[in-house]
Parts: structure tokens; C-alpha cells; sequence
């Protein structure tokens, strides 16, 4: 984070890991809502039906107006190149489920993640960051109780390795995550695809998430 505002590191590094781990719960349990409140209200666009035309309904001048059409033509490629991408985006999406909910609430499982595992401030925040973007501004999947422990899993993996110089072995972070080593690397693949390998992230940034997360009500914060 070279190059940024001292007193901006200087108020992230009194945010204690704990406090950032929380703030993360904040920001899967807002996502959490955001899901059961599109699923219980489904959003159907209207279409028009057109019905027999009359002479009442035309609106036109009588000058019939050339339309021109030239420019307007898109190759079949890149429907089929639009398809293939949306495709390829379920099947990393559903790599995310577990068969049935987990037992653990998602606090419990940053909690004995963090006594085996400890990360730091940065790495809970930029993982908060991620998994928000990808949920609300990408929108390349939507966050549930069968999937929200693998993202964030994930999440901390990736965030690991971009922030930290130093982080814990593979078999280490399975093994405290529940998962087998050779799922641990196709959730961190996949994550960095739902991502579309945008990690970078700086002080100002994790500020920002801060500010975002603190403005959520608290009694929110915590998926069950």
C-alpha cells in the first residue's frame, strides 16, 4: 500500500482482525437479505401486448420515415461468445454450493478459522470487498447459506495471497476450511474468474469497504 495516505493506514491499522472479521459477517449477512428479498419479490419486466391496430392509434405524420439499419447487424460470433462466457460463469457459480446448508453459521466459521488460521484486518476487508463486488456489480452469482462458506473461503485465500508476503500452506488452510486440497484450489480459480482477476486493492479502498460496512445496521450482521 505504498503511496497512501498515512493516516488512512494509520486508522485501518487500529481496526483489530476481529473487528474486521465481524464487519465481513456484515457485509455476507446484507447479501444474504438482498437474495431472500429478490427471491420473495421476483421482478417480471411487463411486455406489451400488441393488440389489432386501428387508425386511432397511428401517430405518424403519413411521411413514411426511412429507417436505416446499416451499423445495427451483430455477427452470430458474438451471441455464441456471449453464451460461452455466461456459461462458463454458472458453471464456476455452482462450484460454490455445498449439497446441503452447513451446520456452522458463517461467524462460528471465521471465528475457527481465524484461531487456527489467523489473517489480518486487510485480508477480512478485501475479501468483504470482493465477494460484494462480484455479488452486486458484476453480478456473476448470488450469495447464499449453500454457498457463502466456500466464497468466503476463498475469498480470504486470494486476499491472502494478494495482500500478504507470506501465507499458510494449502493442505493448512483445507484442512481448517473443511475442504480437500484439490477443491481448495478450483474455489480459488474460480473465485479469481468470478472476479474477472481484479485483486488490487489499496488503503483507501479497504477505507472505503469500512465505511460501507459500518453504515449497516448491526443487528444484521451475522448469517444463521
Amino acid at each position: 500500500m505504498n503511496g497512501q495516505s498515512p493516516s488512512i493506514i494509520a486508522r485501518l491499522a487500529e481496526i483489530p482482525p476481529t473487528s474486521a472479521l465481524e464487519l465481513l459477517c456484515v457485509g455476507i449477512g446484507t447479501l444474504l437479505k438482498s437474495t431472500a428479498e429478490e427471491m420473495s419479490h421476483p421482478q417480471v419486466a411487463a411486455v406489451p401486448i400488441p393488440g389489432p391496430r386501428t387508425q386511432g392509434d397511428s401517430t405518424s405524420s403519413g411521411e413514411s420515415t426511412p429507417i436505416r439499419v446499416t451499423g445495427l447487424h451483430c455477427p452470430s460470433t458474438s451471441y455464441d461468445e456471449v453464451g460461452r462466457h455466461l456459461k462458463q460463469q454458472s458453471v464456476l457459480s455452482k462450484r460454490f454450493l455445498s449439497r446441503r446448508e452447513p451446520p456452522i453459521t458463517l461467524e462460528e466459521y471465521l471465528l475457527r478459522l481465524h484461531q487456527f488460521c489467523p489473517m489480518s484486518t486487510g485480508v477480512y476487508l478485501a475479501t468483504s470487498m470482493y465477494i460484494m463486488r462480484i455479488a452486486t456489480v458484476e453480478r456473476v452469482i448470488v450469495v447464499s447459506r449453500r454457498n457463502m462458506h466456500r466464497l468466503v473461503l476463498a475469498g480470504l485465500r486470494v486476499a491472502m495471497k494478494t495482500l500478504e508476503d507470506l501465507s499458510y500452506s494449502h493442505s493448512r488452510v483445507a484442512k481448517v476450511g473443511g475442504v480437500t486440497e484439490q477443491e481448495l484450489s478450483k474455489l480459488e480459480i474460480s473465485f479469481c474468474f468470478l472476479a474477472d482477476f481484479e485483486l488490487r486493492v489499496d488503503a483507501k479502498m479497504l477505507a472505503d469497504q469500512v465505511r460501507l460496512l459500518q453504515g449497516i445496521n448491526p443487528c444484521e450482521k451475522t448469517p444463521r
